[in-house]
């Protein structure tokens, strides 16, 4: 690949990662979830409006960014996995570490107080939240970075980077999340589609924002 095509797309990745790097300055000075949720939504939107553009000027096709078909049972079995595995993260890991480190926390989503809005934040939110960050930072990540080191470099990497963009969470929300984004790179390596962790990335979210899981069950873990 000539050098000024694998330049491109690094200076792609950077600006669609600083995006989701950024918005965090923004969240610390949220004070109610209708501003929270219009930094949030804003900022997908705007890395997938990018993707879009991108696509429909052909400067990159949808492949680039894991938007590519995989064979069904495939695709079950790696969401699957990827569920599983995001949940128990999610669930029990999380707790580990919140419990473990410092409270490093400098922003924290206001609870939603309108049932109508909070069912749209865990239907439509939520999936906005899996595909942009899938899109971002397993397909394209895999696409900008694959010719510049081998897989065993590029899945602490991008799972590094994806911690990162959580860090007004918290140290602990950063290393939970970097820990979870090595399972999903797996399956884009494997795959080439980032559909199964799109799933999986949704599903994990909607058991931990719905409370399907009583944080009590983790407790044993403090």
């Amino acid at each position: 690949m000539e050098v000024n095509e694998q330049q491109k797309r690094l200076s792609i990745l950077i600006v669609l990662s600083s995006i989701f790097l950024l918005n965090d300055f923004f969240f610390m000075s949220a004070k109610s979830y209708v501003s929270w949720l219009a930094i949030d939504y804003g900022s997908r939107l705007l890395a997938v409006g990018i993707v879009v553009y991108l696509i429909r000027k052909k400067a990159a096709l949808p492949a680039a960014f894991g938007l590519a078909r995989i064979p069904f049972r495939a695709g079950v079995k790696w969401m699957l996995l990827l569920t599983v595995t995001g949940i128990f993260i999610d669930q029990v890991v999380w707790h580990f570490f919140e419990h473990l480190l410092p409270d490093t926390q400098l922003a924290s989503m206001p609870r939603i107080k309108d049932p109508i809005v909070n069912i749209f934040d865990l239907t439509i939110g939520i999936m906005l939240v899996a595909v942009s960050e899938e899109i971002v930072f397993r397909g394209y990540c895999f696409t900008a970075l694959r010719d510049r080191m081998g897989p065993r470099l590029l899945m602490p990497i991008s799972a590094v980077l994806f911690g990162l963009i959580h860090w007004s969470a918290g140290q602990h929300a950063v290393i939970t999340t970097a820990l979870w984004g090595v399972m999903p790179m797996v399956a884009m390596i494997r795959t080439g589609s980032v559909v199964p962790a799109m799933a999986a990335h949704y599903l994990t979210d909607l058991v931990s924002f719905g409370g399907f899981i009583p944080e009590s069950w983790s407790n044993f873990i403090a």
